[in-house]
Parts: C-alpha cells; structure tokens; sequence
C-alpha cells in the first residue's frame, strides 16, 4: 500500500516567507522560521525546501497537495493538524507533537522523528519509511492502512493504540511498550523471529539460556 501522492501544479510561484496568510501553489526555499506563530495556517499545493520550523507554532494547521523536502520541524506543534496527499522526505521532527492529527495519504521517507508524539492521531494511508521513530507515543492513536518499513521503533509506546491492515516490514521493535496491543498487524516471519524477545516478554514469558 502506497498513499496516494501530492497533486501538485507544473508551475510554483517563489514565496519569500510562511505566514499566518498561509501558501497556495508556491515554493519556499531555505526560509529560517523557527518559533514561527501561525495557528490553523493552510498550505495548499506547495513546496517547501529546507525551510526551518524549529519550535512553530501550527496547532490546527491544513496541509493539502503538498511537499516537505529536508525541513526542520524538530519540537513544532502541529497538534490537531489535517493533512491530505502529503510527503515528507528527510529532515528532522525530533519531539514534534502531532497528537490529535488527522493524517490520510501521507508518506514520511527517511525522517528523523524519534520522541515524536502521535497519541490520539488518526492516520489513514500513510507510509514510514526509514524513519527514526524512537521513543514515539502512540497512545491512543487509530492507525488504518498505515506501513512501517525499516523503521526504528525503540522504546516506543503502543498502548491502547488501535490497527487496522498495519504492516511491521523489517523494523526494531526493542524495549516497546504496549507491545500487547500490537494484536492484529501484520509481520513477515523473519521479523517476528527477530523480534521474539519482544513478543516473549510481552506475553511474561521467561526466556533462559539452557
């Protein structure tokens, strides 16, 4: 399952910055907007390249059509943000708080998103490839058609969050919580083999060397 990608126009207007006016069908390019305060802005159509969001303020924010490419959204409040036919592709969202998102057709490619918090997110469609998910919170979270490829999930939450057609595909699943709730995701068996330390101590098995 791939999400469906951005639709986006032959031609983008330059933008010289992102304010709380919001973009449509432009592209901005190496902008520094750390701490950036723009509740509930809407992106439609764009790109955005190398732009810095480092500690933004985007709670609510509408994201349409459009492409991330090696931005910095490291400790951003996007809480409650919708986005639709979104790609994100490197950059950083270390601590970056998406709780409440509602997420459909959206893919993140070889992100660094470790201590990211999904708790209470929807996401439809959406594809993580690559990515540093470490420490991520997932409580709560509705995950339906989602993949996880070869990402690293190292410590984080999974309790009480709910799957639906969710595929595990050669990901680092150590020191998980809630590994329990994980009922119903698909896994290729090498995973689960290598992953059986996770699943025994889940289940309160005790696993000896004899």
């Amino acid at each position: 399952m791939r999400p469906d990608p951005p639709d986006l126009p032959a031609r983008l207007e330059p933008a010289g910055t992102l304010d709380a006016g919001g973009l449509q069908e432009a592209t901005l390019s190496d902008a520094h907007l750390d701490g950036l305060q723009a509740p509930g802005v809407k992106i439609d159509a764009c790109v955005l390249d190398g732009v810095v969001l480092a500690g933004a303020r985007l709670s609510g924010a509408g994201l349409r059509d459009s492409e991330l490419r090696g931005c910095d959204l490291a400790n951003a409040d996007l809480r409650g943000v919708r986005a639709r036919r979104v790609r994100i592709a490197g950059g950083r969202l270390t601590g970056v708080l998406l709780s409440e998102a509602d997420l459909g057709d959206v893919a993140f490619e070889n992100c660094r998103a470790d201590l990211a918090a999904f708790a209470g997110a929807k996401l439809e469609r959406v594809r993580l490839a690559g990515c540093d998910l470490r420490g991520c919170d997932w409580q709560w979270a509705r995950l339906s058609g989602v993949v996880f490829d070869a990402c690293d999930l190292t410590g984080a939450d999974f309790s009480e969050t709910r799957f639906e057609s969710v595929e595990l595909i050669g990901c680092r699943l150590q020191g998980i919580r809630g590994a329990t709730g994980l009922r119903g995701v698909s896994m290729r068996w090498d995973d689960v083999l290598a992953n059986a330390c996770v699943f025994a101590a889940a289940c309160g098995v005790k696993v000896t060397d004899a």
